[in-house]
């Protein structure tokens, strides 16, 4: 069995999403573990929880890669049984690629205009995690039925009564730039979620916005980085574990 350091596959996450174009108040990289240390299996999943630890261990993977860091803010105590506490206890090594992953150029944004057909894409100048793109003419709803389809996913929109053309994205927790969507000229602001006073401010400003779920517009990312590491390093075993927490009724 084929094994690497820790250090190999940091820093080939390094090249495809550079670690420095990360957020200011993000925490990427190594949040459990050491670069020193040997793998042989990796699991990839969008988050750390106690199930993909357990999952983890059960398949003896000692690399967990995941799209949201393991710790945001400080920490003033590790509980027994929560999730940092697991990891720890685990023994192995726990590493995120976040908003870096985000903003490079083939990361989660386009993972996502790829699975809905957004094509002609560029970044927005206002803000650097709002992407822009066109898909062919159509009615909101229509559109916001073809995201549920690509997604395999539940979908919140409102319905301007127009038809859609250029798109706005942004994947995860986008409803904050329904303005800058608006001052781009897009018809519609496709995210994975937004607050209620978000969909009146799209209503007043005479644009759609579609939130499809925080999960289902980042998790394809999953598939690109599944991509990415089997062909630099074929001969290392690679999983993907992809399960919502979040249940609906």
């Amino acid at each position: 069995m084929l094994k690497m350091k820790v250090k190999e596959i940091y820093d080939f996450l390094n090249e495809i999403a550079p670690f420095s174009q990360a957020s200011p108040w993000d925490n990427t990289g190594i949040s459990v573990g050491s670069e020193d240390s040997e793998f042989s299996k990796i699991i990839l999943s969008l988050d750390v929880t106690n199930s993909v630890i357990d999952y983890a261990q059960s398949v003896s993977a000692d690399l967990v890669i995941t799209h949201h860091p393991l710790i945001f803010d400080s920490v003033k105590s590790v509980e027994k049984g929560s999730a940092l506490y697991n990891a720890v206890k685990s023994g192995i090594t726990f590493i995120s690629s976040h908003t870096c992953l985000d903003k490079t150029e083939n990361g989660v944004n386009t993972c996502l205009a790829n699975a809905v057909g957004i094509k002609n894409t560029y970044v927005s100048h206002l803000d650097e995690f709002l992407n822009i793109g066109e898909i062919n003419s159509m009615y909101a709803g229509d559109f916001a039925k073809k995201v549920k389809e690509s997604l395999n996913c539940r979908v919140a929109f409102n319905d301007t009564g127009y038809t859609v053309e250029k798109v706005a994205f942004c994947s995860g927790a986008g409803g904050d730039l329904v303005s800058f969507a608006a001052k781009e000229g897009a018809d519609v602001l496709l995210t994975g979620e937004a607050k209620h006073h978000e969909f009146l401010l799209a209503q007043d400003l005479g644009i759609s916005l579609i939130c499809a779920g925080h999960f289902e517009t980042e998790n394809i990312v999953l598939n690109y980085l599944y991509k990415e590491i089997t062909e630099k390093f074929p001969d290392l075993s690679v999983e993907i574990y992809s399960e919502n927490p979040i249940k609906y009724i």
